[in-house]
């Protein structure tokens, strides 16, 4: 299984603020399937969050060292 992410910003509609979520998955499609199962979407065909990463770039981010005050919220598998 792959890890995938899934961040939030200040959006007052996002499940969650500054920070991120975190899909276990074998693919994207599933990682997404997964993730809208959790936190519907808020418009039509656009996932409830800012962005998402694979672990490649997630990596490459180094979110956990950057990113003053945010934290992972959720993993969901």
């Amino acid at each position: 299984m792959n890890s995938y992410y899934y961040t939030f910003g200040c959006d007052n509609g996002f499940p969650y603020k500054d920070g991120w979520v975190m899909v276990k998955a074998n693919s994207w499609e599933e990682a997404h399937e997964k993730f809208r199962a959790r936190f519907p979407d808020r418009h039509e065909n656009t996932l409830n969050c800012s962005f998402f990463y694979d672990e490649e770039k997630w990596a490459q981010m180094d979110p956990e060292h950057r990113w003053t005050g945010w934290k992972l919220h959720e993993v969901i598998e």
